[in-house]
């Protein structure tokens, strides 16, 4: 099935959905890579989110990966990483207590130039274990036990534009799409829509400020859409 098919889905049942705006966000992201050959990279991805203009913590995310690709193929990558991500009770629909996620993924993402724009198409799958949150209504209190199994599929298109030899414009699409651990009950996770300024301090480092739009299934009958902002340093060791 096309990725512009699930888009038209997701958007014809969102007609059929109570649809909420959820509070502003304010994510802060930094992203770290070292090259240990030209083939062969290992890297990780520190997030900080929060929610309602930095009232509340919303999630943490740790993310180290490792890539590589081939001397035939360069402009094809492949990854495989782990993600732990910490998310805490925060907005309208809250978790009841902090819930942690353990996760695995593989990916492969295609890069191709076109003059001075650079094009990206990322594929990602990603094996995911949540921490089970159960109430005991004996003593009114919330605890974490058992992990509940899926698996999700992420798809980015990603345009990088320079404006000048340190001032470049990043956009990105991503599609999410979520499924049970026999990947038969596929459904839309979210959308996120982001467009950032970034500029090159150094040749190694650079920072973006983005504008990220989300429209995300909080369940099948609530969509909720969040603007934000998001702050991106990125760093070549």
């Amino acid at each position: 099935m096309s990725i512009t098919l699930w888009i038209v889905m997701a958007q014809t049942s969102a007609i059929h959905a109570q649809e909420v705006h959820g509070n502003p966000n304010v994510w802060y992201l930094l992203l770290a890579n070292h090259h240990l050959t030209d083939q062969w990279n290992i890297g990780t991805e520190l997030h900080m989110r929060y929610d309602d203009w930095m009232s509340d913590k919303e999630q943490f995310l740790f993310r180290p990966y490792v890539d590589f690709n081939t001397r035939k193929s360069p402009n094809v990558v492949y990854t495989f990483g782990y993600t732990y991500i910490k998310t805490f009770p925060y907005g309208d629909y809250p978790v009841a207590i902090d819930k942690p996620e353990n996760n695995i993924w593989e990916q492969v993402t295609f890069k191709h130039q076109y003059g001075k724009l650079q094009v990206q198409h990322r594929y990602r799958l990603e094996q995911r274990w949540q921490r089970d949150i159960v109430y005991n209504p004996v003593d009114d209190t919330y605890s974490l036990d058992g992990n509940t199994f899926g698996n999700r599929f992420r798809y980015r298109l990603t345009l990088t534009q320079p404006l000048s030899d340190k001032v470049f414009i990043n956009a990105f699409d991503e599609l999410w799409i979520k499924g049970d651990k026999a990947l038969r009950a596929i459904t839309y996770d979210r959308n996120w829509l982001y467009v950032a300024l970034g500029y090159h301090l150094t040749p190694d480092i650079s920072l973006q400020l983005a504008y990220l739009h989300q429209y995300a299934m909080n369940n099948p009958n609530l969509y909720e859409r969040h603007h934000g902002l998001q702050v991106t340093g990125s760093i070549t060791l």
